[in-house]
């Protein structure tokens, strides 16, 4: 799995919006998977660290759960009406980081994982000890019974981010969550671009013109310059 550094601007963007809105507990969610939701959710989990917060991360992506798998070695089954359970579940990932891995559970089981006021009351519990509480969860429109809902876990929480990535997230799946956030009236605070996938022309260009014109660096130099001054090819125009 990919770790973003929390130095990057972009991370450092996103947590300061958070921060702005005084949110305590946040769910990242994604249209249909591979977007880049889970490397999020540990980036701005260490941001958090950095900042002095203690940092639950709450794995419910049952369909996928990629934190757990990676990070977990022991998994167990809990629930969100069993508060010994869930300590017990409880994994370290780092200093001041632990992990609340995906629930290990029958398919009838994560039925209580769709109460929001169990979840509400779940959360209320983990901040008397944590500062930030971030969920991974399931793609929004992957739904099927053994998934906990996303949308279900983003309503529960203070806020929600949502993950598009240019080149792999479909429109159709995209606009589809939309409806679902708007009917379950989420606080969606904003929307992340992962554009690892489709990066902006200039960058393109740039390295086009750096991989061709190594031997001729005059050259080189002068287009570079021309094209970073050029705004319509960094893709910021209308976001």
């Amino acid at each position: 799995m990919n770790i973003l550094p929390e130095t990057f601007v972009e991370i450092e963007q996103i947590y300061q919006s958070i921060m702005s809105e005084n949110i305590k507990s946040i769910s990242i969610n994604c249209a249909q998977g591979k977007e880049g939701s889970t490397e999020l959710v540990l980036a701005l989990a260490r941001r958090y660290k950095a900042a002095g917060n203690k940092v639950l991360i709450v794995d419910l992506n049952t369909f996928k759960p990629a934190i757990t798998n990676e990070y977990v070695k022991q998994k167990q089954s809990w629930s969100l009406d069993d508060t010994d359970l869930q300590t017990a579940c409880i994994t370290p990932f780092s200093e001041m980081i632990d992990i609340l891995p995906a629930p290990q559970s029958e398919q009838d089981q994560n039925i209580s994982f769709r109460d929001e006021k169990k979840l509400k009351n779940a959360i209320e519990i983990w901040l008397k000890r944590y500062n930030f509480i971030i969920f991974d969860t399931c793609a929004i429109t992957r739904a099927n019974f053994s998934n906990i809902p996303g949308e279900v876990i983003a309503r529960g929480c203070d806020a929600s981010l949502l993950v598009v990535a240019p080149g792999i997230s479909l429109e159709s799946r995209v606009l589809k969550t939309m409806e679902i956030f708007n009917n379950n009236q989420i606080n969606l605070i904003g929307t992340v671009i992962n554009d690892v996938e489709c990066p902006p022309l200039d960058m393109q260009l740039r390295n086009s013109v750096r991989r061709r014109l190594k031997r001729f660096p005059r050259i080189e130099r002068w287009l570079l310059k021309r094209i970073s001054n050029i705004e319509l090819l960094k893709g910021n125009i209308g976001r």
